[in-house]
This record gives structure tokens, C-alpha cells and sequence, in this order.
């Protein structure tokens, strides 16, 4: 396993209870969380902060969702190595996780599922 890299999992989500129910998950077993509400928020957080370990991408969000914000966020070269995994319902999801996602969660989501797949992309926790 990778040594654990410090920067926080950028959380994208408009539900506020699976947003903050990722975070207090992620955050029990030792990494560092941000939070945005849609791919807008996302992309603004993004500008202003150093890049993240791991995005954690809703599909379906307003005003925008996860395909417009891949559009802008594949622009920027210094994204190109921050790994975005897809979350999501739709039952296409591993369909959709072929458009340059690095991995998909499907919702409802297992913590151990969650756990795996950060700690793939971030090294383990604690």
C-alpha cells in the first residue's frame, strides 16, 4: 500500500446528507475532505486550492453535473493527474465510467467499497 498522501478527497455531491455522510466516513478513518455541491463549486473550489489526492464525482447534479464538469476539468493540465472516481445510482454507471473516470461507486454505497477505492487512490487511512 502507498504511503498515505495528505492532500484532502474532494467530495462532489448536491445531496447534503451523502455529502457530509462521505466526509465523516472518510474523515473517522484519517484523510482530509472537502466538500463542493455541484461541478460548478467544484471547479471554483479547484482554482483556488492546491489539486486534491481523489474527487469523489456525483452524476447527476445542477446546475452543473459530472459530464460538463469533466469537459472543463480535463482543460486544466494541472488536473491530469488527480484521479476522478464516478458515484452514482444510474444503472449505466459502468457505462458511463468508461468516459475517463478513474473508477465507479454505486449508490447506495458500501463503506468498504468507499474505503477501497480511496485508499487505492490516497493510501491508507490512519
Amino acid at each position: 500500500m502507498p504511503a498515505r498522501d495528505e492532500r484532502p478527497v474532494l467530495v462532489v455531491d448536491d445531496d447534503a446528507d451523502i455529502r457530509e455522510a462521505i466526509q465523516d466516513a472518510l474523515e473517522q478513518e484519517g484523510y482530509a475532505v472537502e466538500l463542493a455541491r455541484d461541478g460548478g463549486e467544484a471547479l471554483a473550489f479547484l482554482q483556488g486550492h492546491p489539486a486534491p489526492a481523489l474527487i469523489l464525482l456525483d452524476w447527476n447534479m445542477a446546475p452543473m453535473n459530472a459530464e460538463q464538469f469533466m469537459a472543463e476539468f480535463s482543460k486544466e493540465p494541472r488536473f491530469a493527474q488527480v484521479p476522478v472516481v464516478l458515484v452514482t445510482a444510474d444503472v449505466r454507471a459502468n457505462e458511463k465510467a468508461q468516459q475517463g473516470f478513474a473508477g465507479v461507486l454505486k449508490k447506495p454505497m458500501k463503506l468498504e467499497a468507499l474505503f477501497e477505492v480511496v485508499a487505492r487512490h490516497c493510501g491508507s487511512g490512519r
